[in-house]
C-alpha cells in the first residue's frame, strides 16, 4: 500500500490499483441551497484522478464509496454530472465502485460501471470497504482494511487562536473485543490493521480527530468499522507524510 504524497489517494502496488474515496459529487448543490456559491468541482476531480492514474501507471481505479452527495435521492447536479464523470473515467482506466452510504440509486445512473457489494471486497491482501457497514468475514484474511467514510482532519491552532484543519491518514489496529464479538472466527487468529483515508473532495468537510468538541458530525460519520478502530493507538500522518503522533 503506497500513500501518494500530497494526494488523498492510495496505490495498491501489487494489484496496480488506484483507490480514492468520498468524492461527494453534488455537494455544491447543497451549498447553493444555503446561499453559498461554489463552482462545480467535478471536472477538476476527474482530471486529478486521470493524472494520478497516469503518474502511478495504475491499471484499475476503485472509488471507495460516496461518489454522490445527496441522501436520500439525487440532485439535478448529480443527474447531470455523475454519468459523464464516471463514464469518461472508465474509458481512461477500468473503474469499479464499492458503494458508500451516500450512493443509493447510483447504479441506476451508470449501469455499465462495475459495482461491488457495500460490505466491501478483498483485493490481494487488502480489504476495501467504505466503512459504514460491517464487512464480510473475508476481511479477516487481509493484512489491512482500507476504509473511508470519516473524512479525518487534524485541527491546528496558532498562538493567536487562529484555527485551521488539514486532512490526515489514520493507521491503527482494530479493537479485538468488538471484532471478535461480531466475528467468532477471529478469536483464533490475528486481526488486520486498518487505514482510514481522507476525503478526495476538499469541500467534503470532515471530523477533526483531535477536537474536544466534535459535535453532531461525529455521529454522522460513525460506522461499525470506524467504531472498531482503536484511536488511542492511531498513528496520524498529513498528506505530505509528516507524522503527527499517536492517539
Amino acid at each position: 500500500m503506497k500513500f501518494l504524497t500530497n494526494r488523498p489517494a492510495v496505490l495498491l502496488e501489487k494489484e496496480k490499483t488506484l483507490v480514492v474515496a468520498d468524492l461527494h459529487i453534488g455537494i455544491e448543490h447543497e451549498f447553493r441551497k444555503s446561499g453559498i456559491s461554489i463552482p462545480s468541482q467535478t471536472e477538476k476531480m476527474r482530471k486529478r484522478i486521470e493524472m494520478l492514474s497516469r503518474e502511478t501507471k495504475a491499471k484499475k481505479l476503485v472509488i471507495l464509496g460516496d461518489v454522490k452527495h445527496k441522501v436520500p435521492g439525487i440532485s439535478w447536479q448529480e443527474l447531470r454530472e455523475i454519468p459523464e464523470f464516471l463514464n469518461k473515467l472508465d474509458k481512461k482506466i477500468p473503474l469499479e465502485i464499492v458503494p458508500g452510504n451516500h450512493d443509493s440509486s447510483l447504479k441506476n445512473l451508470v449501469p455499465s460501471i462495475k459495482f461491488h457489494p457495500a460490505r466491501g471486497i478483498l483485493l490481494g491482501k487488502t480489504y476495501l470497504a467504505h466503512g459504514h457497514t460491517w464487512p464480510s468475514p473475508d476481511f479477516l484474511r487481509a493484512d489491512f482494511v482500507l476504509t473511508a467514510h470519516r473524512h479525518p482532519l487534524f485541527e491546528f491552532r496558532d498562538s493567536l487562536g487562529y484555527r485551521w484543519s488539514e486532512p490526515v491518514w489514520i493507521k491503527t489496529v482494530l479493537k479485538k473485543s468488538i471484532i471478535r464479538k461480531k466475528f467468532p472466527d477471529a478469536k483464533t487468529g490475528r486481526l488486520p490493521g486498518i487505514v482510514i483515508m481522507p476525503a478526495f473532495n476538499p469541500f467534503a468537510g470532515g471530523i477533526s480527530v483531535n477536537s474536544k468538541n466534535p459535535g453532531k458530525s461525529e455521529k454522522r460519520y460513525t460506522g461499525p468499522m470506524i467504531k472498531s478502530a482503536d484511536m488511542k493507538k492511531a498513528r496520524l500522518y498529513l498528506l505530505d507524510g509528516t507524522f503527527l503522533g499517536t492517539g
